[in-house]
């Protein structure tokens, strides 16, 4: 019997495959997508207070986002709904996805209008992990620097500052990030 499939758009943290593993397990990257007509935003509120990565819909815009295409299982899903909190700050939608000249329907989750903080800061170890995902997917230069450019603060609790820059130095050192 072959198992649910579920593909999976990320845009945010979850970009790079080793943050989506330490989350889920082992899962398949199936390459990188484009988003015309979509821009990457910080402006989702976090549990935390800090802002969290978003898509927008931009239509008829120059704008143009990126995302990573993974392949999940069920439990994975069901999983990452947890990680991801949806109903508190983010819901899950569905986008039809142009994958190897090939439409592809995705999931994603994208924070509705009431969850949006446009005045909240990322903390500079999660912008930095957007960015390593997007280097390692090989995300056109100028849009790394836009995010490299997105203001950030410091994490006033260091133990997770350190955690998540432990996970960050171990990509690094993979060559990953």
């Amino acid at each position: 019997m072959k198992k649910a499939v579920i593909h999976y758009l990320a845009y945010g943290s979850n970009l790079h495959p080793a943050r989506l593993e330490a989350r889920l397990g082992p899962v398949k990257s199936l390459g990188k997508v484009a988003l015309p007509g979509w821009r990457l935003c910080f402006d989702k509120r976090g549990s935390d207070g800090s802002a969290k990565a978003n898509l927008r819909a931009a239509p008829g815009s120059q704008h143009q986002a990126w995302g990573a295409l993974f392949e999940l299982d069920r439990t994975q899903y069901i999983a990452l709904d947890q990680f991801e909190g949806v109903g508190r700050g983010y819901e899950t939608f569905w986008l039809d996805l142009t994958l190897n000249d090939r439409e592809q329907p995705a999931l994603t989750y994208l924070s509705p209008s009431h969850w949006r903080a446009t005045e909240a800061k990322p903390y500079a170890w999660y912008r930095d992990l957007v960015l390593a995902g997007a280097r390692y997917h090989g995300f056109p230069e100028a849009y790394c620097a836009a995010i490299a450019a997105v203001p950030a603060e410091a994490d006033p609790d260091r133990k997770r500052a350190r955690r998540q820059q432990a996970l960050l130095g171990s990509m690094a050192a993979r060559g990953e990030g």
